[in-house]
């Protein structure tokens, strides 16, 4: 049985009796503790009171622990378990959460914050009085809560990843030291430094994967206790103003980093897996992105035959590649070269990438009904010339894009397709019938981005047959060639490549193809016209990167393999 406070006071020798009756006889507050009452007459000071109240409960006192406590660190537990059972986490230390209660022998509490936290739970009390005030700067001050838009300064968080500490050893933490909010901070400021496209936290069992995808490959960059992955998650999910009691539905969330006078967008996204929820940030730098037509990477001949479709008043111009290959870009690129005063462009997307001065852009949003088929069907109310979807990927929005193409508006869209050519296959198979897609395409831009040699530990080298075969044109002496590949240096963290660089494959709808196109002719058939026509292939455009010695026959051959 827990003995009364004033009881262990006056064993102690630090109060009477007498005076310990004489302060229960006073008038207060339901709320308002006997040891609050004892400190504000003088009777007792802190210290006194902290002594006793470790032998009455066995845990510490800490008059000023709420003061201080960082509002993003409140949130690892709900905000409706916070406020019912007065209770706050405040520090984190090693696999150990230091959590703040009025209560500290309500048993119930401290295991259900253990099962949702993954901590090991350490109680300090606190008074009635202190809990208010913390739960209120905590939860109702939302601006300082939930930080959405949050300004980061990374050089001062870089560390280096490779040096991030592990809460598994026995480093100590300064008292203020929130180690999930280290630990997250610098995972997301190394994935800045390395320029990586990607931050993957992956729950494994015995342990957390953390990944980055940098130029366009994966790289483990270390693990972490699997302990900590729900208080990570949670930290994740408030940053981005997420759900962090929701665990079984996938979610997505954004966050905002200014650093240094840089613009960074970080996309959020949580799924559940069998070992817990997965975390994927994809990173978007909005200040290094630059929609200069000649700067995208088209060669002379493919940048002169794009302009020239960009020209035609009305009709299809898709670009096609896989998940990741630019394609948005591409896009981003051709409207900022159509933006006209005299021009209506308008955009429905998922989500919205980039925020274009001059053009109408539409989020999409499934839960009030705008999906890209039916927000296409209110956009052609709007007097638009020039439409941009940001994917065709079903019946209605397929149909729908052609029929605005057929009908003086200039369609952008972009599909999912293994070249320029499939692109015919894939509406087939949507239900759009050959004599309007004949009618409606004006060109396809098939794209691919492949691994850019580094520049700082370039050498000569001899590729692979098997590469070159698959790669090089057909009988052309490579005798005389010289390829160059990247040995691997600090610069490029020895992968031999730094940043990407895109190739292109550009169909034009002409005559003849259109022709072809209207009695079905198979994609081979397509394709042959189409090259003799003066088409060049993304393998043709890749292999002439290799010869110039900016990436190489392999890496060109993985990216086309399929």
């Amino acid at each position: 049985m827990i003995p009364r406070l004033g009881a262990v006071l006056v064993s102690r020798g630090l109060l009477t009796e007498d005076a310990v009756e004489a302060a229960l006889a006073l008038p207060r507050d339901e709320d308002t503790l006997l040891g609050e009452i004892l400190l504000q007459q003088g009777l007792i000071t802190e210290e006194d009171l902290s002594t006793a109240l470790k032998e009455q409960h066995g845990v510490e006192y800490q008059a000023s622990a709420l003061e201080s406590i960082d509002p993003q660190m409140a949130h690892l537990i709900p905000e409706s378990l916070a406020r019912s059972r007065f209770v706050l986490p405040i520090d984190v230390k090693d696999e150990t959460l230091i959590l703040a209660m009025v209560a500290p022998d309500d048993l119930d509490t401290i295991s259900e914050v253990e099962l949702l936290t993954g901590y090991f739970v350490e109680a300090i009390i606190t008074s009635p009085a202190k809990m208010l005030t913390a739960l209120k700067r905590c939860f109702d001050e939302k601006d300082t809560a939930q930080q959405t838009i949050i300004d980061m300064r990374v050089e001062e968080l870089r560390s280096g990843h490779t040096e991030i500490a592990d809460l598994d050893s026995s480093q100590e933490f300064e008292a203020n030291d929130a180690p999930v909010v280290r630990l997250v901070n610098s995972v997301i400021a190394g994935g800045v430094g390395l320029k990586a496209s990607d931050i993957h936290i992956e729950p494994q069992g015995n342990s957390v994967r953390v990944r980055y995808r940098v130029d366009g490959e994966l790289q483990e960059i270390m693990t972490i206790p699997p302990r900590i992955m729900p208080a990570v998650v949670s930290r994740l999910k408030v940053m981005a103003d997420m759900d962090i009691t929701e665990h079984r539905r996938p979610q997505d969330g954004h966050i905002s980093i200014n650093e240094a006078g840089r613009s960074l967008d970080l996309r959020i996204s949580t799924i559940p897996t069998v070992c817990g929820e997965k975390v994927v940030a994809r990173i978007v730098d909005r200040s290094s992105i630059n929609f200069e037509f000649d700067r995208l990477g088209f060669p002379k001949a493919e940048s002169l035959r794009i302009r020239e479709m960009l020209k035609r008043p009305h009709g299809m111009l898709l670009v096609t590649g896989p998940t990741g290959s630019g394609k948005t870009t591409t896009l981003y690129t051709i409207l900022t070269e159509l933006n006209q005063p005299h021009r209506n462009i308008v955009t429905v997307e998922d989500p919205v990438e980039y925020q274009l001065e001059g053009i109408n852009q539409i989020q999409v949003d499934a839960e009030f009904g705008i999906g890209f088929a039916s927000a296409l069907k209110y956009l052609l109310r709007q007097d638009p010339d020039v439409i941009m979807v940001g994917e065709i990927r079903d019946r209605e929005t397929s149909q729908t894009s052609v029929q605005a193409a057929l009908t003086g508006h200039l369609l952008l869209s972009t599909m999912h397709t293994n070249d320029a050519v499939g692109v015919v296959t894939r509406l087939l198979d949507l239900g759009v019938d050959s004599f309007l897609i004949s009618d409606a395409m004006i060109g396809v831009i098939a794209q691919r981005l492949v691994r850019r040699v580094c520049e700082k530990c370039k050498e000569e080298y001899e590729p692979s047959p098997a590469a070159l075969e698959a790669v090089a044109p057909e009988n052309e002496d490579h005798s005389q060639h010289k390829f160059l590949r990247g040995g691997g240096c600090d610069k490029c963290s020895g992968t031999g490549f730094h940043r990407r660089i895109p190739i292109f494959e550009s169909l034009v709808i002409t005559k003849t193809v259109k022709q072809a196109i209207e009695r079905g002719a198979p994609s081979s058939e397509i394709y042959a016209i189409a090259k003799g026509e003066g088409m060049m292939t993304l393998a043709d455009a890749g292999f002439l990167r290799a010869l110039d010695g900016d990436t190489t026959v392999e890496e060109v051959r993985q990216k086309l393999v399929h």
